[in-house]
Parts: structure tokens; C-alpha cells; sequence
């Protein structure tokens, strides 16, 4: 009995390690060029991100409460405030490469959407691939945990 007791704390032990990493990339992040926070949340067995804060330089009037995903390729999503749109969306954890991927994010400043991949560099730091088929075409964002 005495080793089945061991048995079961080292597995759950090791089911929650695994848990744990897999949910690091879950809170708000502010963008390393600190005009973007987005908030990382888990539906399901996907990882997504919205969008709760940006700031634009090039419109500091409209507040942006009141900006609309203008240059969305669907016309009736035209409409929808930029704050609170999802940007990333399908991400799953692969434990083996300790990465988020399979993931699409969507730029809401050109319309356009790409794959995605994601990882911690540090338990602060993260950084996201949008990429064109191959992760060798594309551009990485950096991104720092919001306490």
C-alpha cells in the first residue's frame, strides 16, 4: 500500500507539472513595443487571446473603445470594436517542443490572418510567430507578463 501511495503522489505530482506548463502562457501580456495588451485565456483544450488594450499612434482622438476592425476581410465583422476581438485562436500545447502551436493570429491593422506559434522564453517573457506557411517567412513579437 505503502508504494501505491508513492506511485499516485508522483504521477499526480507530474500530471499537475504538466498542467502547469501547458496553462504558463494563461494572464495579460503587454507587447514589448508597450502599445498592445492582449489577455491569454483557455476554451476547451484551445489557447486564445483578445485584445484589451492598444494604443495607435496615427488616431490619438477616437477613443479606442470606439474602433472598429475596419479592414476585416469579412464586411459583417466590419463592425465588431477592435477591444475584445480574439486575435489568436487555436493554439494547442506541445509538450515535446514546449510550444503553443497549430494557431492562427489575425493583425487587425492589415486584415489579414496568419499561422501562429507560440513559447515562453522566460516565465515573463513570451513570444509570438506569425508566419506564411513556413515559420521562416514571417515576424515575431515579444511580449511581457502584466502583473
Amino acid at each position: 500500500m505503502k508504494h501505491l501511495t508513492v506511485i499516485f503522489f508522483l504521477l499526480f505530482t507530474a500530471i499537475c507539472h504538466a498542467q502547469n506548463k501547458e496553462d504558463a502562457i494563461l494572464g495579460k501580456w503587454e507587447s514589448a513595443e508597450k502599445n498592445l495588451i492582449v489577455d491569454v485565456y483557455k476554451q476547451d483544450d484551445n489557447f486564445k487571446a483578445k485584445i484589451v488594450w492598444f494604443y495607435d499612434e496615427d488616431d490619438t482622438i477616437t477613443p479606442i473603445q470606439k474602433r472598429l476592425d475596419l479592414k476585416n476581410p469579412n464586411k459583417a465583422l466590419r463592425s465588431r470594436p477592435i477591444i475584445g476581438t480574439d486575435i489568436l485562436s487555436g493554439l494547442q500545447y506541445n509538450s515535446k517542443q514546449g510550444r503553443w502551436n497549430g494557431g492562427r493570429i489575425y493583425d487587425a491593422t492589415s486584415g489579414k490572418t496568419w499561422d501562429a506559434t507560440v513559447w515562453l522564453t522566460s516565465p515573463g517573457a513570451l513570444s509570438v510567430r506569425g508566419f506564411y506557411l513556413v515559420r521562416w517567412f514571417g515576424k515575431t513579437m515579444n511580449f511581457f507578463r502584466v502583473h
